[in-house]
């Protein structure tokens, strides 16, 4: 209780979810996920209500505007039983329109790679610069999501992926009825 006489459960106020733990029969595992919602930001609210009651951990969060609703893309850690529920439940939610997941994998197997330079750009020029066929898509506020073609990741030494803001993905589903995710580019 506090002086006011209400707990801080009761405020709303609540402390955030612990981080999830691996036990013997569970595997924490990194994914990225990104979903187009509509214009209306009870859905974003409704969004991070979802990720905080299933005790998912957001590593990284990135929000752009586009004409007709928001894209947001997040770099989460959770069970790695939890991602095909999670993935189902949100597909299913109300205002949610496309969702599109992708599992952290080691560097020769990603076709996609998630850059999370902050306000340092030239990390990402330079991953930009490596692989110059990639297709940039998702952009903002110095958070980048490129999809790394096939014959580029054969044709082109490997940067040293391991550095923390830059982390390899492949592509695991989508709702969408076409095979590659499309996301708004947002200024950076």
């Amino acid at each position: 209780m506090t002086e006011a006489g209400f707990s801080v459960r009761e405020s709303g106020l609540a402390p955030p979810p612990p981080r999830p733990r691996a036990t013997d029969q569970e595997c924490i595992m990194q994914w990225l996920i990104t979903l187009e919602t509509e214009q209306d930001l009870i859905v974003t609210c409704r969004l991070m209500n979802v990720f905080r009651r299933k005790g998912l951990r957001i590593v990284t969060l990135a929000m752009a505007s586009r004409p007709n609703g928001f894209s947001t893309v997040a770099v989460l850690e959770s069970p790695e039983a939890d991602v095909d529920h999670i993935f189902n439940f949100l597909r299913r939610m109300e205002g949610v329109q496309r969702v599109t997941y992708y599992r952290h994998e080691r560097s020769e197997n990603a076709a996609f790679i998630f850059i999370d330079a902050d306000a340092d750009s030239s990390r990402a020029t330079d991953i930009l610069k490596t692989f110059s066929e990639s297709k940039l898509i998702f952009a903002s506020h110095g958070k980048f999501l490129l999809e790394v073609p096939a014959e580029s990741r054969r044709r082109t030494a490997q940067p040293d992926l391991g550095i923390p803001e830059v982390l390899p993905f492949a592509f695991v589903k989508t709702t969408q009825s076409a095979s590659r995710p499309e996301l708004v580019l947002a200024s950076a």
